[in-house]
């Protein structure tokens, strides 16, 4: 629901709400007009509920792998690793051609953790090729 229909069904359910008062022991006129303000409150009420209580997920940021951040998570040697994984992961997940696939497990991290500076660099051109060929 945007602004100008909430405002509408506050300013309904306001009117209607006078009119049933205005109109006092006249019930073919109050009951109607209280029935119409209910409504419109409870429409109004139900729609603030669940845009408060179950937001709509925001759309997913980008991630901005700038060429500096890239260069200082090689220059950290085995710290940088996982920022270089996450971009990586980051990349897939947005390439609409790639399909989802799983995060690393924590032996999988270890292991790349563990891996000689030339052997993570070959396992980072893979996955950048591999991404390369599927997009």
């Amino acid at each position: 629901m945007n602004l100008s229909t909430a405002i509408f069904l506050g300013v309904v359910a306001t009117l209607a709400a006078a009119a049933a008062i205005i109109a006092g022991p006249d019930t073919g006129i109050a009951i109607p007009a209280a029935a119409v303000a209910v409504g419109a409150a409870a429409v109004l009420l139900v729609t603030v509920l669940d845009r408060t209580l179950w937001p709509s997920p925001s759309p997913r940021s980008r991630a901005s792998a700038s060429s500096t951040q890239v260069r200082s998570a090689f220059e950290a040697g085995e710290y940088g690793r996982l920022e270089l994984l996450s971009l990586l992961d980051t990349l897939e997940q947005e390439s609409a051609s790639s399909p989802a696939r799983p995060g690393l497990s924590s032996e999988q991290i270890a292991t790349l953790q563990a891996m000689t500076p030339e052997a993570f660099r070959g396992y980072l051109n893979a996955r950048v090729t591999e991404l390369e060929r599927r997009t």
